[in-house]
């Protein structure tokens, strides 16, 4: 009889009838109740070995993976330096839901905008991620007063800049850094007590993750879209997040073999056989990973400091600002930005610069119609472009 059940005996009262005492009495010998030392060795044993918290941890942050994979991928080397992390198993399985389903690898638009053509005035609710996000890493600061409009023109293709190559910058270098520190890590167990399973189980998901980054749809995906045909070809679109927002991206492509923005805006699918059967051989693959991480007996907490560093890589890449030519959208900015606390001022401004900018900006900004003398202003522009347009 132990310490705790003796104690419960002893607070018995005697006085009580002896039946009743004879009853607890024996209740209180046979109950097995856990000591507190053995609570506190399971937490100790939990501490010196997590590998249970490491099997819960694979299998959560596929959301997170994701978006860094949509960062990094689409170099023309396949290469996309999403480091190993605990959400590549959840991840795994997603992929082969969406293909199987909506059949694309690219997350939806995290940035909600539209695209609207300057000369006809067609409005486009944007889907593309990476329009998306070359809008959101443009703005300053969306909620300020008044309104932005910045001009840009798309760089022609040369070896530095060609369109629909994204720019190399410290977060895709970072990336590369991060997985060879993780692969230091898991020697060590190795090189300390001969155990080389951290290692095993390191180097197998980082080449898993590199290879579900280098899906040739990553990046059919993310610049799904026709080009221009002739050096002539010139095309105004304007990003913004509409109303109640204070930035405007104008965008204008000049010459051949520019991408046509309102195709990417659409965020269509470029089917590639072959991709789901990989995608379900990727996710075979992750879950007999977990299954041996699950079994880990020692050194767990390199695993847990991999994977931890692995997340926090992933975090940076899939949320962090980033230079606009890394979306492979290269451009260049022309003139000064225009800009005003007013914002009717502002696309008056903005007509000035680029004819139809404006004009096809006042739905957005202006849903419930203009006043008279600036719906006069509006009038009188098209009316001029029509007389230039019959004089030429």
């Amino acid at each position: 009889m132990n310490g705790l059940q003796h104690n419960q005996i002893q607070t018995i009262p005697r006085e009580m009838p002896p039946v009743l005492f004879n009853i607890l009495n024996t209740m209180s010998t046979h109950l097995q109740l856990p000591s507190r030392r053995s609570d506190f060795s399971s937490v100790k044993s939990q501490w010196q070995n997590p590998n249970d918290i490491l099997s819960i941890l694979t299998i959560i942050g596929g959301d997170i993976v994701q978006r860094a994979v949509a960062q990094l991928s689409g170099h023309p080397s396949y290469i996309t330096p999403v480091a190993f992390s605990f959400g590549w198993v959840g991840y795994a399985l997603s992929m082969v839901l969406a293909i199987m389903g909506e059949g694309r690898l690219m997350p939806a638009a995290d940035c909600d905008c539209v695209l609207v053509n300057a000369k006809s005035q067609y409005v486009k609710t944007n889907r593309s991620w990476i329009l998306g996000r070359l809008i959101r890493d443009h703005e300053k600061d969306p909620l300020k007063s008044g309104l932005t409009v910045t001009f840009y023109k798309t760089r022609q293709n040369d070896s530095v800049s060609a369109q629909g190559v994204p720019k190399l910058d410290w977060v895709y270098y970072t990336g590369i850094g991060v997985i060879i520190v993780q692969l230091a890590i898991a020697i060590i167990p190795g090189a300390v007590d001969q155990n080389w399973t951290i290692l095993t189980v390191t180097a197998i998901g980082t080449i898993l993750a590199l290879i579900g980054g280098a899906l040739p749809k990553w990046k059919a995906e993310k610049w799904n879209g026709r080009r221009s045909d002739k050096d002539s070809d010139r095309t105004v679109v304007c990003l913004t997040r509409g109303n109640g927002y204070s930035d405007v991206m104008v965008i204008i492509s000049e010459g051949k073999d520019q991408y046509r923005l309102e195709d990417i805006a659409n965020a269509r699918d470029a089917p590639f056989r072959g991709t789901i059967w990989i995608a379900l051989i990727l996710c075979i693959a992750q879950i007999l990973l977990l299954l041996i991480v699950a079994g880990l007996n020692d050194h767990a907490w390199f695993l847990l400091a991999i994977g931890a560093l692995g997340i926090v890589q992933n975090a940076v890449a899939a949320g962090i600002r980033r230079d606009l030519g890394t979306t492979g959208i290269h451009l260049e900015e022309v003139g000064f930005p225009v800009t005003d606390r007013k914002v009717m001022k502002a696309l008056q401004l903005a007509e000035e610069r680029e004819p139809y900018v404006g004009i096809s900006l006042v739905p957005i900004f202006f849903p419930g119609g203009l006043r008279p003398d600036e719906e006069a202003w509006r009038t009188d522009t098209l009316a001029r472009y029509k007389e230039e347009k019959l004089s030429a």
